[in-house]
């Protein structure tokens, strides 16, 4: 089974793989004018979304301009993609070759993918993945092949962007995880790993509405007031840019006692802490019911209850980080329910 596929050469082969069909679909609808998405279904229930194509043109222009990608040199672009034809991510990526004259090598979508060499030059210039496609790249050596990797469609944890930051810095690519969702045709802002702060893509502006929630506008592409249900302050980066620092989803902040803590700013926190008695299983911050304060931090933890890891994962917590949004509950749960792309369902 042929692992990859290039446009705009039709190596290595012809006719494509079986696994290519899905793509070659998106370019007969764009030929024929059509753009069409489709949600997560993290937010909410799984839905189509039609894209006018100039919004398409616009969102595809806007990252050759945030990450410096010159279509008018006389070498294509190279860009390297293992996304899936079925979300925006992997849509977006297919449409910017069409729209930019880039080099688009496509490999088979997979959860640890080959990245193959690039048709021309030492590396792709430019290409995006999955967190989880991003850490087996990053075990297997393969950042060494791309000079700029963005990533999208889930969740960095802490110790994954360090790990992820450092593999970046050892082969000299630069990691950057954008924000964005299928409604603003992918990325509208991004930052270097390490960095909090996010920097807009061109022509997107944001503001707060009265809860604190983000407010998102990029006219070109058809985004008007979009109320995201995230949190965000505005931050500047380390080289004194504006931007926006995410907190969180509206939705999952806990309000214990008056006490309004963001559950993703704390996991920031507490990962040093707690990681190193998990065993690389899962968790996360949420709260829960609680007679007095109206809602507890709790940690929640994939796996089989252990009352005397509790113990010892709430003496570390509260060591390590002795202030009044702690944790003071860990409740397990055997196995996480997912999206289909992935992401955790936060109960």
């Amino acid at each position: 089974m042929t692992a990859f596929w290039r446009i705009p050469n039709t190596d290595p082969g012809f006719p494509p793989p079986d696994w290519v069909q899905p793509f070659l679909e998106l370019d007969a609808e764009w030929n024929a004018g059509r753009a069409v998405g489709r949600t997560s279904g993290s937010t909410g229930t799984p839905k189509s979304v039609a894209f006018d194509p100039a919004a398409v043109r616009a969102s595809a222009h806007a990252t050759a301009i945030h990450f410096g990608l010159n279509t008018n040199s006389d070498t294509p672009i190279q860009a390297w993609s293992a996304l899936p034809a079925l979300g925006v991510g992997g849509r977006m990526m297919w449409w910017r070759t069409r729209i930019l004259g880039w080099t688009l090598t496509q490999s088979r979508p997979s959860t640890s993918p080959m990245v193959p060499e690039p048709a021309a030059g030492e590396r792709h210039d430019f290409a995006v993945a999955t967190p989880q496609q991003a850490a087996a790249m990053a075990q297997t050596g393969q950042l060494r092949k791309i000079r700029i990797l963005l990533l999208g469609g889930g969740a960095v944890s802490p110790s994954l962007e360090t790990a992820l930051q450092s593999a970046g810095l050892q082969a000299q690519c630069q990691v950057h995880l954008g924000f964005g969702m299928t409604e603003t045709l992918t990325h509208v802002a991004t930052r270097p790993l390490g960095e909090p702060v996010y920097t807009l893509l061109p022509g997107v502006t944001w503001s707060a509405d009265a809860d604190g929630g983000l407010l998102l506008d990029a006219p070109a592409r058809g985004v008007h007031a979009l109320h995201t249900r995230d949190a965000a302050e505005a931050a500047t980066t380390a080289s004194g840019s504006p931007g926006f620092r995410w907190l969180g989803r509206l939705d999952d902040v806990i309000n214990t006692g008056g006490l309004k803590v963001h559950p993703t700013e704390l996991e920031g926190a507490l990962d040093p802490l707690v990681e190193p008695h998990l065993d690389g299983r899962r968790w996360y911050v949420a709260g829960r019911p609680h007679p007095t304060t109206g809602e507890q931090v709790t940690l929640v933890v994939e796996g089989e209850a252990d009352a005397q890891q509790a113990d010892r994962l709430l003496a570390a917590v509260a060591q390590g980080h002795p202030h009044s949004d702690r944790p003071r509950a860990v409740v397990w749960m055997a196995r996480f329910e997912e999206t289909g792309t992935g992401k955790v369902v936060r109960r």
